[in-house]
Parts: C-alpha cells; sequence; structure tokens
C-alpha cells in the first residue's frame, strides 16, 4: 500500500489542541509552514490527483528554471517526464494510480539542460483517509553524482595502471610508531608481486621490502616517513617466489581537513632491467671485464685512500707492487689471443691467491697487473710477497691442452718513499718494473733513489711539453668516422701528435696525461680546436656534401670545467667560419661526473650554441643511466673494449646491443670506436650500428692523406657475405 500523510492534525500527545483555532492563529500555523517550505535546500512540489500543480517553492521553481506562477496550474509531469516511469496520469481512476516512492534520475530543465535529481513522491490524504493529492521532494544531486563518477574515473585510472599502486593506512601501534596497513592495491600489485589483493590487505606496508635493501637505506626511509614527508628511493622488494626486484617507489602522505595524516599513497614502478644493466655498467667501470679483477680507477681510488691513511698514521705502512710478464706477446702472437687471454685469467687468480683478503690486486690493462699490500710490518714483506708471486707463476699453465710458461717483472714501491701521491707512487713501481725486465725478467726491483733519474727525465719532458706548447710543435692526425649504411666518411676525429725535435712523433698517450697534470691541457686544447675548426672549413669548402663534413674534438675534463670554455668555443667559430653543428664535442663520462650540477649548466650551454655533444668511452665511467637520461647528448661512443670483443664475446655483444637501444631510445647516434675486423663490422651492421671509426677502415692520417679519402667510399661495407677467414685488416682490404 502506498505511503500516504494525513493531513488531519490528531491527538497524538497529551496536550489537548483546540479544534477550533482561530483564524489568526491559523494564518500564523500557515505562514510559520510556509516560511519553512521556502528556505528548504529541498525544492517541495503538491499536486491536486489530477497531477496539477497546487503549491511549489521558489526552491524547486529555480531547479527546472522556471517561475512558481509558470508552474502553478500545470501538470506536474511536464517537469518530471524526463524520469521514467514516475508520472504516468491518465486520469483519477485506480488503473492509472501514479507511481510513489523514491528515484534517481536526470530531470530537464526548461533550457533543455539536464541536471541530476533525487525525487521523492508521496501520497497526500485528508482526516478521513481519502487521497487528495501527492506530495514531491526534490534534491540536487548533480555535484554528487559528478564525484562518483570522477571517483569511478580515478579508480579505473588506478585499476589498470601499470604501476603498482598501493595505500596505506596509518594507525596507532604501542610497538611501532610507524604502523601503515595496507588497505587497497592494484592489480599491477598482484601481477608484479604474486600476491593477491586479499593476501596483502591487512599486512604491514613494508611487508616486501627484504634484506636486499641497505639497512641505511630502510632507515632512511622510516625516518622520512616518521616526518610525515614524501619519501622518494629505490628498493628491493620480494615476490611471493621469494625472487627479488627492483622499484621506484614514491610514497606521499594523505592528511585530512585537520591536516593530520592518515594514509600514504605508494605509487611503484619496476626498474630490474635499469639496474642490471646499470650494474654491469658500474662494474665496468670499476673492474676489468676480462679477469673480474679491480681496474685502474678502481685500484688508484683504494691507493689514494691508503696513503691518506698514512698520513694520519705515521706508522702504518704499506707497498705496491707493478708487475709485468714476460714474453706474453711471444704468446699472444704464437697461440692466439683466446689463449692470451685464458692466461690472464688464470693468472688472475694465481695472484688473488697468494693475498691476504685486505689486500687488492688489479689489471691495470694488457698484461700490467699491480698488488696494494695493506698494512705490512715491514718493508722485507713486500718483497716476500713478490717471491711467492714469483714462485706460484712458476708452474706451468695447461690451456687448451697447451703447455703456457711465463714470469713476471715486479716493481716495488714502499710506503717509507718520499712519494706522498698516489701517482707518483705507481709511477716509481712502474721505473722500478722496468729496471727488473732490464736486469734479465723474473726479478723484482725496488725503488730508489738510483731510479729517481728516471723522474727527472719525466720532469724534462714535461719542461719539453711546455716549450712545444709555446712553439704549437704540434700536429692534428684524423680519422675518418664512416656512415655503415652507405659507406661515406661524415667526418673525422682530431687527434694530436707532439712533434718532439729530439724524439720525433710522439703519440697522445705519452704526453696528454702530463698535459692534463699540468694544466698545460687547456692551451694545447685551444690550439687542437682551433685548428681541427680551421682545417673542417678548409675541407668543406673543397669537398662539398650532404650532410656537410663534420669534425669530433675530445674535451679532457681540465678543460670542460674552464669558466671561460663557452666564449673560447664561440670566437673559434666565429673565426673559423664554422658553422656549430657540423662540430662535435666528445666528453668522457668522468668529466661529466665530477661536477654533475656544473656539467649540466655547461652542457647545455654547448647544446644552445647548436654544437653536438658526444659521451666519449661509454661504459668506461661510473655513471648511471639516471644521469645519463638528463644529460643532453647527440652522440653515445661505445669504447673500443665492448667492440674488440663483440664478435667472439656474447654477453659483449648483448651488452653492445642493449647501449645501441638505449642510444635510440634517448634520440642519440651511435658510433662504434676500435673496429678492427670485418667480423666486428658484420655484428655492428647486424646491430644496426649507424656509424664506426677504427684500423679497418683507416689509421688516424695526416690532412693531406686524410683529404684523398674524403670523395671515396668504402664498398667493402656493402658485402652480404664475409669470409670467416678475412679477420685482419691486412687480409680484408
Amino acid at each position: 500500500m502506498a505511503e500516504s500523510i494525513d493531513l488531519e492534525i490528531s491527538n497524538q500527545s497529551s496536550t489537548t489542541v483546540d479544534p477550533n483555532p482561530a483564524p489568526s492563529a491559523i494564518r500564523e500555523s500557515e505562514w510559520l509552514l510556509q516560511t519553512v517550505v521556502e528556505n528548504l535546500n529541498d525544492g517541495v512540489v503538491i499536486t491536486n490527483l489530477q497531477d496539477q500543480v497546487m503549491y511549489v517553492n521558489s526552491r524547486l521553481a529555480k531547479l527546472v528554471g522556471c517561475s512558481v506562477a509558470e508552474m502553478l496550474g500545470k501538470p506536474a509531469h511536464h517537469f518530471f517526464h524526463a524520469i521514467e516511469g514516475w508520472f504516468d496520469f491518465q486520469g483519477a481512476s485506480e488503473e492509472a494510480q501514479p507511481f510513489y516512492g523514491w528515484k534517481e534520475g536526470q530531470l530537464r530543465r526548461k533550457d533543455g539542460r539536464k541536471f541530476w535529481a533525487e525525487v521523492n513522491a508521496t501520497l497526500l490524504c485528508n482526516a478521513t483517509g481519502g487521497a487528495t493529492g501527492t506530495l514531491i521532494t526534490v534534491k540536487d544531486i548533480t555535484e554528487r553524482k559528478w564525484l562518483e563518477e570522477y571517483l569511478r574515473l580515478l579508480e579505473s585510472v588506478v585499476v589498470n595502471a601499470n604501476e603498482i599502486v598501493m595505500i596505506s593506512q596509518l594507525e596507532e601501534s604501542i610497538d611501532d610508531p610507524l604502523s601503515l596497513r595496507i588497505i587497497y592495491v592494484n592489480d599491477a600489485f598482484s601481477r608484479t608481486t604474486g600476491y593477491s589483493s586479499g593476501e596483502a590487505i591487512g599486512k604491514s606496508a613494508l611487508v616486501l621490502l627484504g634484506d636486499k635493501t641497505s639497512s641505511s637505506e630502510v632507515a632512511r626511509i622510516r625516518s622520512t616517513l616518521k616526518a610525515f614527508e614524501p619519501v622518494r628511493a629505490e628498493v628491493i622488494l620480494y615476490r611471493k617466489s621469494e625472487t627479488h626486484f627492483w622499484v621506484d617507489v614514491n610514497m606521499v602522505p594523505i592528511r585530512n581537513e585537520q591536516g593530520q595524516v592518515t594514509h600514504f599513497v605508494s605509487v611503484m614502478r619496476e626498474v630490474t632491467e635499469r639496474k642490471i644493466v646499470e650494474e654491469q655498467l658500474r662494474r665496468n667501470a670499476f673492474h676489468d671485464s676480462l679477469t673480474g679483477l679491480p681496474n685502474r680507477l678502481l685500484f688508484m681510488e683504494r691507493l689514494s685512500q691508503t696513503v691518506d691513511r698514512t698520513k694520519e698514521d705515521k706508522s702504518y705502512r704499506f707497498a705496491l707492487l707493478f708487475l709485468d710478464l714476460d714474453r706474453f706477446k711471444v704468446i699472444n702472437d704464437s697461440l692466439g689471443h683466446m689463449i692470451g687471454d685464458q692466461l690472464l685469467i688464470a693468472i688472475a687468480r694465481r695472484l688473488e691467491a697468494c693475498l691476504n683478503q685486505h689486500d687488492t690486486v688489479a689489471r691495470l690493462g694488457g698484461d700490467e697487473f699491480t698488488i696494494l699490500l695493506e698494512n705490512i710490518q715491514q718493508d722485507s714483506d713486500a718483497t716476500k710477497i713478490a717471491e711467492r708471486v714469483q714462485q706460484a707463476l712458476s708452474t706451468p699453465f695447461n690451456l687448451d691442452g697447451h703447455e703456457v710458461f711465463t714470469s713476471a717483472s715486479i716493481g716495488i714501491t714502499l710506503s717509507s718513499t718520499e712519494f706522498d701521491r698516489p701517482e707518483d707512487l705507481l709511477r716509481g713501481a712502474d721505473i722500478a718494473m722496468y729496471r727488473a725486465k732490464a736486469h734479465g725478467k723474473a726479478c723484482h726491483e725496488v725503488f730508489d733513489t738510483d731510479m729517481h733519474t728516471h723522474v727527472v727525465a719525466l720532469m724534462q719532458l714535461e719542461n719539453d711539453l711546455r716549450r712545444a706548447v709555446e712553439r704549437q710543435d704540434f700536429e692534428l692526425y684524423y680519422q675518418p668516422i664512416v656512415a655503415l649504411a652507405t659507406g661515406q666518411i661524415m667526418g673525422f676525429e682530431a687527434l694530436v701528435r707532439w712533434l718532439h725535435p729530439e724524439q720525433g712523433i710522439i703519440s697522445p698517450g705519452k704526453f696528454v696525461p702530463i698535459a692534463e697534470e699540468t694544466g698545460l691541457i687547456i692551451p694545447l686544447g685551444q690550439w687542437v680546436l682551433r685548428e681541427a675548426c680551421r682545417q673542417l672549413k678548409q675541407w668543406q669548402d673543397e669537398f662539398a656534401s650532404e650532410p656537410p663534413l663534420s669534425i669530433s674534438v675530445n674535451l679532457s675534463s681540465r678543460q670542460f670545467s674552464q669558466p671561460s670554455l663557452i666564449n673560447q668555443i664561440r670566437q673559434i667559430l666565429t673565426d673559423t667560419g664554422v658553422d656549430a653543428h657540423c662540430l662535435k664535442l666528445e666528453i668522457t663520462e668522468s668529466a661529466i661526473m665530477e661536477n654533475t650540477e656544473s656539467a649540466m649548466d655547461m652542457l647545455l650551454q654547448l647544446k644552445a650554441m647548436g654544437i653536438q655533444l658526444s659521451v666519449d668511452d661509454f661504459g668506461t665511467g661510473y655513471s648511471s643511466l639516471g644521469y645519463l637520461y638528463r644529460f643532453p647528448m647527440d652522440v653515445l661512443k661505445i669504447d673500443q673494449s665492448f667492440v674488440s670483443r663483440v664478435d667472439v664475446d656474447g654477453e659483449k655483444l648483448e651488452l653492445v646491443r642493449t647501449i645501441i637501444t638505449l642510444a635510440w631510445n634517448l634520440g642519440m647516434d651511435v658510433v662504434a670506436e676500435g673496429v678492427e675486423t670485418t667480423k666486428q663490422l658484420a655484428q655492428l651492421k647486424a646491430l644496426k650500428c649507424e656509424y664506426a671509426q677504427g684500423y679497418l677502415f683507416s689509421k688516424p692520417l695526416t690532412r693531406t692523406d686524410a683529404a684523398k679519402l674524403i670523395p671515396k667510399s668504402y664498398p667493402f661495407l656493402h658485402l652480404t657475405r664475409i669470409s670467416p677467414s678475412n679477420s685482419r685488416l691486412a687480409e680484408d682490404v
């Protein structure tokens, strides 16, 4: 039966109601009732049984966009027809009774616009129970419906997001003042972790955080959360299968209207693949890829720390051993590089077996190894270790059926030597090693004052270099950079040579380190850049091409840190007439990472000039991929140490593939350095590497010889089949 309202006032209390109130009292009650109804937030309509509007308040009239006068006497369903099934009036007969009750729907205003409403219709009855009409109340719920839809869309975004979304509630706990309980996880959480939402909800928000994340990082996260501040971190989490994975997590506190933190929203993105590549690059930066030993960079860092310790503790002693294998070139040439590599690996393992756990053995490169002996009791301990190493190497090596004999010449520098710089200690041990080699090999020598003569010779070389910079006794050589798709020379890398009046041509490997150490690299670098740009302009005028030839010039870390570098480069470009887009500056990872903030500012200024920027020797420095994403680089040059083994080492091949893919994703060109064989070339072309340089194409040439190559191309780049026997340059070309 339909709910009804009795219009007759009944005696429902002990108070006696006057059955015949005075007209003034009735008018006052009517006025009060009308005032209340007029001030309601809801719209009110009263109709008779014929659906005619008998009363309407101003709120309802405003909702439908009509005046009260327009609505009075009109059929109610004219104003509510948008809600289907409500006012199907066809008269007052029992067969056509309207439906009474509550319903939500959209109403249409007079101007045609719709709004959401909550409508409630109640049957009105007189004192005898007879139906007299209908009471209709209307509440505008448009804002609520919009909010519900907005929340539904937000939930859809969160549920279907690729990132893990987790909401945790802050609870008071005696045991843990930072008690976060999971109250929501999205589908990505379950896909990534293997835990269902039911298994996660109610658990601690830190439940997935295992012991692989450092304790210091966990402590930092907890302290930041306790301060109710946002947390950004990279942590290791565990899946249900107990395997771990890396995530970049961002936890944000949510506050209520009173400003109190009640929840934390965590958004996590899995970065396992990036961390694996970063770790590989980091290991490459500090470890030798062949033997797994620390490399020069890590060894010098540890040596520097040891030197600093001796300055604080005068009683602390250490020794530095420099090892060079005897006759290693003979083994390499006779048995091949594969056996040579196996020998280096085997030697590394024997050297490790000779040392204590706190000592360091490193491979500097080639067949050179160094050993840092920590906290020795007396200087003779160093010579005893050298003898132990000689004894360990005296046993022959069995490598793929070949019995190989080798020995090592060892130079020793003691902490008692007056040197107080790591590079001087290494230089002294190097000098002592050459003295040992001169004495018949397979022996060791301790650096002493007699060997200081050699150091003096190096000082003389430094003095000669200063005069050479003043007189500009240098010449640039040029190595072509080739487009692998066309065989055309796209540009050159400028390489400096010292024309010593007595010693002849000196390679940069001998004098650039001295120039770096003394600061002479700055004026020398300016000369190289100016001369390279001058030569480029001459070639561009002589050999027109599209795109025009470019020139690549190396910037040392000392040059890159110069405040005046931008003005110097701008002046050189103006003086030579070279377009900035044709100049490529090659900068090593280490130069960029020495001071990332100032490096970013310098790179942006160079980029604004139109200069192209190259990351040189990529993979040998110590940058992370996160920094590579930030820096505005144009070209990534893959170091020769990767390229040289891309045809024989599957791990190196995959790493080069990853680097090329990374460069593409960052919009960078790729140049492979040190290409020497057609096998390496074939692999690089298969990986769709764009550019390359190396002895396979040409060694560095004088400007005259380089000019002869410019109009030509390398037709062998277009060969689809490469003979396996053609592995060296002399056989290929």
